[in-house]
């Protein structure tokens, strides 16, 4: 399947938000209002293109930014220089073809061309995600904390050297 992984665009935010919808028992709601607040604060969201429309997307962040996320500031208070992925979803019909490979390979290019350190992300334990657990392993991300955000939830806050 041909795949072009772009800049967002404008037109891209009604896909984006019902990918994000779908994934979202691992993600946290963005309703449009939430998706233009992220959009003027992040560093950098990417979509992969398919022939079809938007087959996932990626938000990330630089240190310093004014993100509410807890996990950001606890990486924005611990680490220097980096990219914070705060959210990548596949939708469910491109699973398993590569598109959220694609959609780092990408990130980890953007972040060295600024000259950042590290690539920085969560991981839900428990819930557990299992597949991005094995994914981030296979990437080379390394543990580096875990955190309790809210009752009944922990997260592996993990690290790539760029």
């Amino acid at each position: 399947m041909e795949t072009l992984i772009r800049d967002f665009a404008d037109t891209d935010i009604r896909e984006i938000l019902e990918i994000n919808q779908e994934s979202v028992n691992m993600l946290s709601p963005m309703d449009p209002t939430r998706f233009h607040l992220l959009r003027e604060m992040s560093s950098l969201l990417l979509v992969c293109q398919t022939p079809q429309g938007i087959g996932g997307f990626l938000l990330g962040f630089e240190s310093g930014a004014s993100y509410d996320s807890t996990n950001y500031q606890w990486f924005d208070e611990h680490e220097e220089q980096f990219l914070y992925i705060d959210r990548i979803a596949v939708h469910s019909t491109y699973r398993s073809l590569g598109i959220g490979k694609q959609l780092y390979d990408r990130a980890v290019i953007w972040a060295r061309e600024q000259s950042l350190l590290s690539i920085v992300a969560e991981i839900n334990v428990k819930p557990r995600n299992e597949a991005s657990l094995l994914f981030h392993k296979m990437r080379g991300f390394v543990e580096i904390g875990t955190r309790s955000p809210k009752p009944g939830k922990i997260v592996t806050l993990q690290k790539l050297l760029v």
